[in-house]
């Protein structure tokens, strides 16, 4: 490693990485934090550190310690915790110094393009990962991150060179996999990209995203032909996160999905037999205390896990703590008011809501009636 050396304006330094009560430029505060930020920064490395204050400005130099058997090495254990906990202010000038020791460093170079592309710094971050591919053309994970920061760049040419690149140095890379069929589906070939879906999901079952994004080619690829495939995944999703970001989208699909196959037995208007079901579900509810409700509520919902076959009139269930039996529509009903009663605000995704809605101005708006 070289000996290196820079001076910047003390009015351009980064106040923000500085204690609050040090951050006045010129200030013997300002010049103690600022001394202490370079050692710590330069430290993971080695070598000595000198920081000198003149005429406003901030002298640097570093030169490395002829013993230290691989300060790379050290510094690149110390960067890549921070990474981790995404503590990028910490990391990105230990990155900056490694950089400037060794302008190759082929992980420097790529940690630091990863940062700036979570940062948003997108020019920043393509050149940087383009210096880190060329140092290492077998680089796969280096052209993953270039073809992600390309495509957060609306580049979709260099995103699904770089993507393309990547799979061809590690076909079984399920990120490479996943992201070009990100970049496929929103390009339109929906076809290709589901495939590339399907092969990064063959690589990495549990992986929700592309469970998600599979589904929704496949619904828009052909909703009729794929249905019960996207919601096979969609239910994975949702039973594997049911309260988070992809859990709600998987659901929201799900509601898409069934005020389709809801309307295709009426497609001008509403399903007079689902106004009915709700109308039942209404009065049924009406006369239970909250424990009773709640038993049926949650069995309902239990069996409602399992998918709802709601075209299917002669699907005929039990239930323990109802008696008779009910259609798989009925009990779609039965959820769809049960949780309007629980979340009046939230949808149930079962695509009733307007049946309930009918149903609501047949019995008085507030749920009160005969």
């Amino acid at each position: 490693m070289q000996a290196t050396s820079f001076t910047i304006e003390e009015t351009t330094f980064d106040v923000s990485l500085l204690p609050e009560d040090c951050r006045k430029p010129g200030s013997e505060a300002f010049h103690r934090a600022v001394t202490d930020y370079f050692q710590q920064a330069y430290g993971a490395m080695g070598g000595r550190v000198a920081v000198v204050f003149a005429n406003g400005r901030i002298e640097v130099s570093w030169s490395p310690d002829t013993e230290t058997a691989s300060p790379a090495a050290e510094a690149m254990g110390t960067i890549t915790p921070l990474l981790k906990q995404r503590r990028y202010g910490e990391a990105r000038p230990l990155l900056v110094a490694l950089l400037e020791a060794e302008p190759e460093n082929r992980d420097a170079l790529y940690n630091l393009g990863m940062v700036a592309s979570d940062e948003g710094q997108l020019k920043e971050a393509r050149e940087l990962l383009r210096r880190s591919v060329a140092v290492d053309p077998s680089f796969a994970n280096g052209q993953v991150a270039l073809g992600v920061a390309a495509l957060r760049d609306l580049d979709q040419a260099e995103a699904r060179q770089a993507l393309e690149r990547a799979i061809e140095l590690e076909p079984d890379n399920p990120f490479a996999l996943r992201t070009l069929g990100s970049l496929l589906t929103t390009a339109g070939a929906l076809a290709a990209g589901a495939e590339r879906f399907r092969q990064a999901l063959a690589v990495a079952p549990n992986d929700l995203v592309a469970s998600l994004c599979l589904a929704q080619a496949l619904l828009e690829l052909d909703p009729g032909e794929h249905r019960d495939e996207a919601d096979a995944l969609l239910l994975r999703v949702i039973e594997q996160q049911p309260f988070g970001e992809l859990g709600e989208q998987a659901k929201a699909l799900r509601g898409q999905v069934a005020a389709r196959d809801l309307r295709q037995g009426s497609p001008n208007g509403l399903r007079q037999d689902a106004v009915t079901y709700c109308l039942d579900a209404l009065r049924r509810f009406q006369a239970m205390d909250q424990a009773e409700f709640m038993a049926v509520i949650s069995e309902v919902a239990a069996v409602g896990q399992g998918g709802l076959q709601i075209n299917e009139p002669g699907t005929s269930r039990t239930l323990k703590s109802l008696p008779g039996s009910y259609s798989d529509l009925a009990l779609a009903c039965l959820i769809h008011v049960g949780m309007k009663r629980l979340t009046p605000n939230e949808d149930s995704g079962l695509g009733i809501e307007a049946e309930y809605v009918e149903a609501l101005r047949m019995i008085g708006h507030d749920g009160v009636g005969p």
